[in-house]
């Protein structure tokens, strides 16, 4: 059993960590590179360092401690979107509405369980242990720009920290030691270029991928939902299907961030007109779409006489004309945080019955071959045959369990 760790363990090295780099680094290294340096001079080189290390912090405070939706309990998916299933629709990997067992609720279009908060959340992207809190619709825009900002920020302290060893060198081959660092700024310098270069590197990875998530509108659930989707396409088992969420890059930043383009960087809510439950869709998209989004792979919509479903008799529902698909689709049963069964698991459970089955069949065969071996060789020894008994197969008598199977395969075919 493993323990967790608290989420305000997380919390407290993200800001112990943002407040060594952003002190030790001005102490150690900046101010003393610039004591001879005009006030104006100091005042250029550490006011940006500040202000950037003042937007991190206050951006990491709202991405921390706003809520990030929730699923309002009054909330119910319109009438007019509560159709009911088919076998033409099953075979589209089109279902009914998502519904969330967990919570006992319908999901509104781009929310999800999460299984640390315990709920669902509106536009969930993740759920991330740095700041505690799931990224959500109300919190995505806090947290996009925390990352940018320390970017900005590690990079900042970079760039002076290559000045402050330009000038070092300039000043050894001058023969000038007035700006040789002592021993503990030495150590600092060494420790903060290793702590901003590794926070540089982690994080600029993580804003390409979210500035390509954010030009695309869609979370990172979505875009793993997205990708399985088109293989679903590539493969033929669902008619082509847009994503109707991508408005295109310019209204889809403007959906995150905020209308005008002077504010995206400043601290700010979503934009008003959005509620977090629907959400704008491109043209030619019928409204419907959004509450059975993603399309899922018809095979997996099929009952297996493994799965749970088969087990607790939910089996007969799925052939009603008159049920939803809520009710016996994996995706909308389960919660977000627990495995689905697929096709895979099936074929894992059915090598195992097979393989078992084969086993006992070789062990049988070999145990009465051996008898027949037996029986043959009484007889030039005036012993005693045992009588065949009419209910035990003879050895020409038995079929091979391949042969079942085989003929199975060629029913399903």
């Amino acid at each position: 059993m493993s323990l967790a760790i608290p989420g305000q363990v997380y919390t407290t090295a993200v800001c112990l960590l943002i407040a060594f780099i952003a002190l030790s680094s001005q102490y150690y290294f900046l101010i003393p590179g610039l004591q001879n340096e005009s006030l104006l001079s100091q005042l250029k080189s550490l006011a940006p360092f500040n202000i950037l290390v003042g937007l991190v912090f206050y951006n990491y405070y709202l991405a921390v401690s706003t809520d990030p939706g929730r699923v309002p309990s009054s909330w119910q998916v319109p009438d007019q979107y509560m159709i009911p299933t088919s076998e033409q629709r099953r075979a589209q990997g089109i279902t009914g509405p998502r519904f969330c067992k967990t919570c006992d609720a319908y999901k509104p279009p781009r929310a999800h369980h999460c299984r640390i908060c315990r709920r669902c959340v509106l536009k969930m992207d993740h759920h991330c242990p740095w700041i505690n809190n799931c990224v959500g619709y109300n919190n995505y825009s806090h947290f996009f720009r925390f990352i940018f900002f320390v970017n900005f920020a590690c990079a900042y302290v970079l760039w002076l920290l290559v000045i402050r060893i330009n000038r070092m060198l300039n000043d050894i081959r001058n023969f000038q030691f007035e700006s040789e660092p002592t021993t503990t700024e030495a150590v600092f310098m060494v420790l903060d270029f290793v702590a901003a270069f590794i926070v540089l590197f982690c994080v600029l990875m993580l804003t390409v991928y979210h500035c390509y998530l954010l030009a695309r509108n869609q979370t990172t659930i979505e875009s793993w939902e997205r990708s399985k989707v088109k293989r679903l396409i590539s493969t033929g088992k669902i008619p082509l299907v847009h994503y109707p969420y991508d408005l295109g890059v310019y209204t889809n930043i403007c959906a995150v961030l905020g209308k005008s383009p002077l504010l995206w960087l400043w601290p700010q809510r979503n934009p008003r007109e959005h509620t977090g439950i629907s959400f704008p869709l491109r043209r030619n998209i019928d409204p419907a779409l959004q509450y059975y989004w993603p399309p899922r792979d018809p095979d997996e919509l099929r009952p297996s006489i493994f799965s749970k479903r088969y087990r607790t008799r939910d089996l007969p529902l799925a052939d009603r004309d008159d049920v939803s698909d809520t009710y016996y689709d994996s995706g909308s049963c389960m919660t977000d945080s627990e495995p689905e069964y697929t096709l895979d698991d099936e074929e894992r459970s059915m090598r195992r019955v097979v393989g078992h089955s084969s086993d006992n069949c070789n062990t049988d065969s070999s145990h009465h071959h051996h008898q027949q071996q037996q029986r043959h060789h009484y007889p030039l020894h005036g012993g005693y045959e045992p009588e065949r008994y009419p209910s035990q197969p003879t050895e020409d008598e038995s079929v091979p369990l391949s042969t079942f199977l085989v003929s199975d395969d060629k029913k399903v075919d």
